[in-house]
């Protein structure tokens, strides 16, 4: 958000000071957000490559040895189960990301209770969440604040809310845009 365009809207200097401090504490908790995401991934990622690499050194070292092989087994196991992580945890941000710029006030509670109804698609996007979305602000409008996301229409005809991010990397972009 810029000054100029507060100012252009009649704001005056504290309460552009009050909008930007405000705005970049959102900001803030955001990065922080997807600092702590980026984190556990890179180490999951990290865990998926040594395991892959340890199967790997196993089967070349002893093919007929059972003791390897049970241990080829569970590093199997665990790369599957480590793919299973990274999957739910690109799932749920997705998930959190959206219902954040839809403007919901609980996305814990949310997920909780439409969790096993959201599809996806293959790329682990949440195919049919906005008309989950739309009927949840429909029945439950304490779970979504009434506070527009965006900036009033300059011609007032415009709906000032934009398209709520399906993904990580939109709703980081639609976050940052205009910053």
């Amino acid at each position: 958000m810029k000054t100029e365009f507060l100012k252009e809207l009649g704001l005056t200097e504290e309460q552009i000071k009050s909008v930007m401090a405000e705005n970049g504490k959102d900001v803030e908790a955001e990065k922080e957000k997807v600092k702590n995401a980026t984190t556990e991934l890179e180490g999951t990622k990290t865990q998926l490559s040594e395991a892959n690499k340890t199967i790997t050194d196993l089967k070349k070292s002893n093919g007929d040895n059972e003791t390897l092989q049970t241990k080829v087994k569970e590093y199997e196991k665990a790369i599957a189960d480590q793919k299973a992580e990274n999957i739910r945890i690109q799932k749920e941000s997705a998930i959190k990301v959206a219902l954040k710029g839809a403007g919901c006030t609980d996305e814990d509670y949310f997920m909780f209770k439409h969790k096993d109804k959201i599809e996806f698609d293959e790329n682990n996007t949440p195919k049919n969440l906005d008309s989950i979305i739309s009927t949840e602000k429909e029945g439950k409008s304490l779970l979504f604040s009434s506070t527009v996301i965006g900036t009033p229409p300059i011609d007032g005809k415009s709906d000032p809310t934009p398209q709520a991010p399906t993904d990580l990397k939109s709703a980081l972009a639609q976050r940052y845009e205009n910053k």
